[in-house]
């Protein structure tokens, strides 16, 4: 405390002949300069743009769903499946939800994304 203000200083102690003694000192100033050096700092740091990537989003909808199992409750109102059926009728309303969740396209925007080699 100077003249009943606090001024902010960084010292390093260091033990000489047994006794602690002061090793170094440094001036960090009052806290109104250490604030304002420290939000300098803190918008110095933040990037000028940032650019976001979809990484896992379809698995965490996905996951959701099966924790919640809509497709087997679904599956469970309607009915056992057709046997030339290559899924369960519940995962085909389950799949367009995590579709809505992640994309958010229709129908016919997804049936226009398909391969045209069909599938593998």
């Amino acid at each position: 405390m100077i003249n009943g203000r606090p001024y902010w200083y960084l010292r390093e102690m260091a033990w000489v002949a047994g006794k602690p003694q002061l090793a170094s000192e440094r001036y960090l100033g009052t806290a109104d300069e250490i604030e304002a050096l420290l939000d300098a700092r803190e918008a110095a740091a933040l990037p000028e743009r940032t650019r976001h990537l979809a990484f896992g989003d379809v698995a965490a909808v996905w996951g959701l769903l099966q924790r919640l199992d809509v497709p087997g409750i679904i599956d469970a109102v309607v009915g056992a499946r057709r046997a030339d059926a290559g899924a369960s009728v519940g995962t085909y309303p389950a799949l367009a939800a995590a579709n809505r969740g992640v994309e958010r396209a229709t129908r016919l925007a997804v049936e226009a994304r398909k391969d045209p080699a069909g599938p593998v």
